[in-house]
């Protein structure tokens, strides 16, 4: 009967020692260039988090206004079916070559083009065969702190479990940086990057193709009537 007891009470500590191991941490992130100015569509994670199991996944949009996607990066977790709807007046052919999530949508208008599904993890560069200037990102990801920063370069991280740093990708950085999170158990922290912002995404154009492009789409329009 006491070895029972004894065997119960390593089990019981065995199971709080566990619990002690999963910690919830919040944390405001403020990062800014070596210019002093923020920097915006960065991704912020915590390494190590793992994606809790039986969590719905949710689908993602990437839109075409004014010759830009919008939004620039966009973060999602694994098989996640991301919708391209063009809300520009002309056509726009969207592609990937990266590994494990290349595709290819030709030249379509509204909402005529079919979503996307992207299942391996990694940095998928979005492109438009049409406008060489349109540039977008996805973040595939199954580590569910992942968050990018907004226009002021603000984001607030969010986790369950043991962690010790966080770790930031930017599209302008050559290599994924990581940072140790404040050891007082601060709130809020705030970071410098080695690195300037700067748009990727050019100022429309009015190319000599879009042109094309239009009159094919009115001449369309005028035989369908």
């Amino acid at each position: 009967m006491r070895v029972g007891v004894v065997q119960w009470l390593f089990m019981a500590l065995g199971c709080v020692l566990c619990l002690g191991e999963v910690i919830a941490g919040e944390l405001q992130v403020q990062l800014a260039g070596s210019d002093g100015q923020p920097v915006p569509f960065a991704v912020l994670t915590v390494p190590g988090v793992e994606a809790l199991p039986g969590v719905p996944r949710g689908g993602a949009t990437v839109d075409q206004r004014e010759r830009r996607f919008d939004p620039l990066v966009t973060t999602i977790a694994p098989g996640t079916e991301v919708t391209f709807p063009n809300s520009d007046d002309t056509r726009h052919h969207v592609y990937s070559f990266s590994p494990g999530n290349a595709f290819e949508l030709k030249l379509f208008r509204a909402n005529d083009a079919p979503p996307v599904a992207f299942n391996a993890p990694g940095v998928v560069t979005l492109g438009c065969n049409i406008h060489d200037s349109m540039k977008a990102y996805l973040y595939v990801s199954a580590n569910p702190s992942a968050v990018v920063t907004d226009t002021e370069g603000s984001a607030t991280l969010r986790w369950e479990g043991a962690a010790t740093a966080i770790e930031v990708w930017h599209p302008q950085l050559s290599t994924p940086l990581q940072f140790p999170l404040p050891a007082d158990g601060a709130g809020s922290l705030a970071l410098e990057l080695p690195m300037a912002w700067q748009d990727p995404q050019g100022s429309k154009s009015d190319s000599e193709l879009e042109n094309m492009l239009k009159r094919f789409s009115r001449d369309a329009n005028q035989l369908s009537q």
